[in-house]
């Protein structure tokens, strides 16, 4: 029996949400993690959902939410995280007016790269990770390499999802993978554990971007037809 669109949001969106909601506030209180610091977790739970079926308001309420996000970031001192964020304030703010000027119902028209576009495009993103690693570190920061790959994919992310291409959320997942190697080092290496409740939305985070990436597959095939 097929399921329904209704029991799929549930199990597959609203379950998952609800679930990781509620981890992170018990960290929070176990913890005691920093209010300031757990806020925009909440409303990035939120924000997912959206962004995984491609609404576009997911964005506008991405940049309000993170420039709560910064202050989390600077007391962690991961400033190529902090630097991608208020880039990327910017970034959502251009990419919400955009998709609503070229609208598909409440997504966009997306595109895609040819084959030698991603090979140039995955040469470039090599060469700026490695020449930002190099200038976190002189800067003193935690983790540059992790943390340099973090900034350059956010970059990269942020400016492919302007323009719609559907390889954006496949960088994200990247760079997902990547904030988890980061906040596991900051809570177990360092051992910030205040900051588990960073890792558990990563986790969450990384699931949704991965169901972003086959939505936003499934809508430019559907545009194409």
């Amino acid at each position: 029996m097929k399921m329904s669109n209704k029991k799929k949001a549930i199990l597959f969106e609203y379950l998952p949400m609800a679930v990781t909601g509620i981890i992170i506030l018990v960290c929070a209180i176990v913890f005691k993690q920093m209010f300031i610091k757990v806020l925009p977790l909440f409303f990035s739970l939120l924000i997912m959902l959206l962004n995984s079926r491609a609404n576009r308001i997911g964005f506008l309420l991405g940049a309000i939410n993170s420039c709560i996000y910064i202050i989390g970031y600077l007391m962690e001192g991961v400033y190529g995280t902090v630097a991608s964020t208020v880039f990327g304030i910017f970034i959502m703010l251009i990419t919400y007016f955009r998709w609503k000027n070229k609208s598909y119902g409440k997504a966009t028209t997306f595109r895609r790269f040819s084959v030698q576009g991603r090979v140039i495009l995955a040469l470039v993103l090599f060469l700026v990770w490695m020449a930002t690693s190099f200038i976190l570190s002189k800067m003193g920061g935690t983790a540059t390499v992790i943390d340099g790959l973090t900034m350059v994919l956010g970059f990269a992310t942020n400016i492919l999802t302007i323009v719609a291409y559907v390889e954006a959320p496949f960088l994200n997942i990247i760079s997902g993978v990547c904030q988890f190697a980061l906040w596991v080092q900051i809570v177990f290496v360092n051992g910030n554990y205040a900051a588990i409740t960073y890792l558990v939305y990563n986790v969450y985070c990384t699931y949704m971007i991965v169901r972003t990436f086959v939505r936003w597959r499934k809508l430019y095939k559907e545009q194409r037809r």
